[in-house]
């Protein structure tokens, strides 16, 4: 179609996505206005320009549930993407390939590249994703948009839920999103250029700051040829267009979803969010309620009314510090306060249960620090007990935002070269990119933790020897290479394992080596210590040579000596010794040859 077709198009779509958003509206601008006012971003049309500048509290008399919002946001952010820990891993699918050193090697440069960039300032994802949780918590969905980025490859930026507009694929995925904005007209000029409409560019040049309207369409692209090449064959479709004009300003597309769009908890036939800022509201306006209450209470005790004679004084009366206010002389008419009875300890105690109410729905409860002094069975037993309370919530947010920003980020990387070069043997489809989630860890901990307590209790049985075979029933390096999994241990530290068997094979055939090296040392220690023994008197060598000269002469095998030096039983008597250096001398002519 062309673009004026196309922009209709995408306009009453817009409208439509714009009505099924409508109930919701009411509901989210209530929350911002009694938790995060700054994230009010649903006022009138242009809500950028009318909310700026405004604290926007005027409804807020006690403060604990932005409190309690930013300590659920600030927790989601250290136990699911805490810079200090690494939260995704890179494998091979296939085993054997992922064994190879050159591939264990890519894999962990390519783990820490990414890394790096989720880390960088540059990028901002820290900073946005604070607010994406912010977002989540408190309205039940977020937008955080990933896009390519010349300068620093990759960019992120969470999208304020008043100007995002979302539609759902059949298997209840976000696949569809419309998102209305407002730039200054020469921002848009300096993106667009000649590509704007007459009237914008005029704007561009003579008020550079007014502000122009964009709409920008994400949606899956259906006429497209999966074989193709080119933008206008990827599988979403992303137009640019000017919402006043009608003009379409860009039209190209995207490999991957680029905006996440995550939510805390959904109900059935619902495509926006519920978070616990919704759960959390009835008690907010009953706290606000309260707290307003108290204060006026505490004004009247402070400042209460006065009953006044209406004929006993000279003037007006003067309550201020220092004031004077004159009566007649001699009238007992004086000036009394009006009795103001309230039990503020009861108030504080009733907004008391609402504070710790608000708090228990933000998880203040399950995410509060741990206490002192605990064994490290206990903190295990404790996070597991975390993570059950916490896997639903955790796991809709990894489905929706960690998992495809994980994928996302490290695709963009791979088209722009700033991965590794990929080994023989291993193509981009042979990895897997995935999350590591809390409960996983938590899992490994307690892996961990039941591989040690094995281990302490056999101790005894093995012994320093292992004299039952207790260690022959357990495969010690499958064991060596799951504990390096389970506490994370960079996969480059690790040799292949025919690498291992190698290196074993070497040792084992160094020691046998190293055996006859020493054999052949003995003997040639026996054979200096016979050259060096005397002969010339009787001694047990001198016995022996008399047996070989006697068994060499009769062509008879000596048997081996006894322990004592004598014949074994039944060989013939012992000759006399040799005394003289003639039979010494045909002795050792009988042991060393000629």
């Amino acid at each position: 179609m062309d673009e004026k077709d196309l922009a209709r198009s995408l306009l009453t779509r817009f409208e439509g996505l714009t009505e099924l958003r409508r109930p919701w509206v009411d509901s989210w601008r209530e929350l911002a206005e009694y938790m995060l006012p700054r994230k009010n971003s649903f006022l009138p049309t242009p809500a950028t320009t009318f909310n700026r500048g405004r604290p926007g509290d005027e409804r807020i008399f006690d403060s604990t549930p932005m409190h309690a919002l930013e300590m659920l946001a600030s927790s989601l952010g250290g136990l699911l993407t805490d810079p200090a820990t690494t939260w995704f891993d890179i494998h091979a699918r296939d085993p054997e390939i992922g064994d190879s050193a050159e591939v264990r090697t890519f894999l962990q440069q390519s783990r820490e590249r990414m890394a790096a960039v989720f880390n960088s300032q540059d990028t901002g994802f820290q900073s946005n994703v604070h607010e994406l949780y912010l977002d989540v918590a408190l309205l039940g969905t977020a937008v955080m948009y990933v896009e390519a980025d010349p300068e620093q490859t990759v960019r992120f930026s969470t999208r304020p839920l008043g100007e995002v507009f979302v539609a759902e694929s059949p298997r209840g995925t976000v696949d569809t999103v419309y998102r209305r904005y407002e730039v200054p007209a020469r921002q848009a000029l300096r993106e667009w250029g000649d590509r704007l409409s007459d009237e914008t560019r005029r704007k561009g040049v003579e008020s550079p700051d007014e502000p122009v309207e964009i709409l920008h369409a994400v949606f899956p692209r259906t006429d497209r040829d999966p074989m193709g090449i080119g933008a206008a064959n990827f599988p979403f479709a992303s137009v640019y267009l000017e919402v006043a004009t009608e003009h379409v300003l860009e039209e190209s597309g995207y490999l991957e979803m680029p905006y996440l769009a995550p939510r805390w908890a959904k109900a059935a036939g619902e495509t926006y969010g519920r978070g616990p800022g919704q759960t959390a509201l009835s008690d907010t306006r009953v706290l606000n309620a309260m707290g307003r209450t108290a204060l006026m209470a505490a004004e009247k005790m402070a400042d209460p009314p006065l009953m006044v004679p209406d004929d006993g004084f000279l003037g007006p009366v003067r309550s201020g510090p220092g004031g004077l206010s004159y009566y007649r002389a001699g009238s007992s008419d004086r000036i009394e306060s009006l009795p103001v009875r309230v039990d503020l300890a009861a108030t504080e105690e009733m907004m008391n249960q609402r504070r710790d109410s608000i708090r228990r729905i933000f998880l203040g409860d399950q995410l509060a620090p741990e206490g002192p002094a605990v064994t490290a069975t206990e903190a295990v037993i404790r996070q597991a007990e975390k993570m059950r309370v916490l896997g639903p919530v955790l796991g809709r947010l990894q489905t929706e935002f960690l998992s495809p920003l994980i994928r996302r980020v490290f695709r963009i990387l791979l088209r722009a070269g700033e991965l590794p070069r990929f080994p023989d043997g291993l193509a981009p489809d042979h990895i897997e990119v995935r999350y590591t989630s809390p409960m996983a860890r938590a899992r490994r901990q307690s892996e961990a933790q039941g591989l040690t307590r094995t281990m302490e209790y056999l101790a005894p049985l093995v012994g320093s020897g292992d004299p039952f075979g207790i260690m022959d029933n357990f495969r010690t390096d499958r064991v060596a290479r799951h504990v390096a999994e389970l506490f994370d241990t960079p996969s480059d530290y690790l040799k292949p394992e025919d690498e291992v068997a190698q290196g074993r094979e070497g040792k084992a055939k160094a020691g046998q080596s190293a055996q006859t090296s020493r054999m052949v040392a003995d003997v040639a220690a026996i054979a200096k210590t016979l050259s060096e023994a005397y002969t010339d008197r009787p001694n047990v060598l001198t016995e022996l040579w008399g047996l070989l000269a006697r068994r060499g002469r009769s062509g008879e095998t000596p048997p081996p000596p006894t322990a004592e030096g004598a014949p074994f039983p039944g060989d013939a008597p012992s000759p006399e010794p040799m005394t003289g250096p003639e039979e010494a001398a045909d002795a050792r002519e009988a042991v060393h040859g000629d």
